[in-house]
């Protein structure tokens, strides 16, 4: 077996550079997870009704989910520079809080309490990656590796990856980014709210058009299957 590669621990300044970087890749995964749910909910709520934007949605439901791995893909990544691994090798440092704080305060009002939000956010920060499933991730990573030039849904089945364990670790990622920014920047910029908008829309417009559709309503409908 070869040896676990020791990769660098980046500084406080390439984590702060970073995380604009990893917050927008991470809310990208959350539009296409909550485009996947919300569709997946249209589809299950218009049970029983056959319309042709059905097959549609479905087709788009299989493109958002595969968005989505090939998002966790680019924030997960344990090799690459910028990820969400990357930024947690720093935070586990002994001396990173300090660091933190440091930064925090000279850019924020004075009265707000940046040992405590700092401390915070760092908790939840290492708290959450330290529950990620990276055996489940592991399975993700290695169906990455050899099917990413031909990414389908079913071939992600036969690597035993499931819908659960991505929406679990876009919930993750969701969660890390978005204490990251806070850390990082002082902004409250989290992604999850892409998701859960995202799941939103893409409910209502497909609940709406698979029904209208069913109903011959399509052809009168405002609404354009995109």
């Amino acid at each position: 077996m070869m040896p676990k590669v020791e990769l660098p621990i980046p500084t406080f300044q390439q984590v702060a550079r970073m995380a604009p970087e990893l917050n927008s890749w991470t809310s990208m995964a959350a539009r296409a997870y909550g485009m996947y749910s919300g569709i997946n909910e249209a589809i299950k709520m218009t049970r029983g009704k056959n319309a042709l934007a059905k097959e549609r949605a479905n087709e788009i439901r299989q493109e958002m989910i595969m968005m989505t791995l090939i998002r966790l893909f680019a924030v997960m990544d344990r090799q690459s520079e910028v990820s969400l691994q990357s930024a947690y090798r720093f935070l586990n440092q002994p001396t990173a809080l300090a660091e933190v704080v440091q930064w925090y305060s000279s850019g924020q009002d004075p009265t707000v309490d940046a040992p405590a939000t700092c401390s915070a956010a760092l908790d939840k920060f290492l708290s959450v990656y330290r529950q990620v499933d990276f055996k489940g991730f592991g399975r993700i990573q290695s169906f990455r590796n050899g099917q990413i030039a031909h990414i389908a849904w079913p071939d992600a089945e036969k690597a035993k990856v499931t819908y659960s364990e991505v929406e679990t670790m876009v919930r993750a990622c969701c969660e890390m980014a978005g204490q990251l920014t806070l850390m990082t920047s002082g902004l409250n910029d989290w992604p999850d709210e892409h998701l859960n908008e995202a799941h939103h829309d893409a409910y209502e417009f497909w609940h709406a058009a698979i029904s209208a559709d069913a109903e011959g309503r399509l052809e009168d409908s405002k609404e354009a299957i995109p």
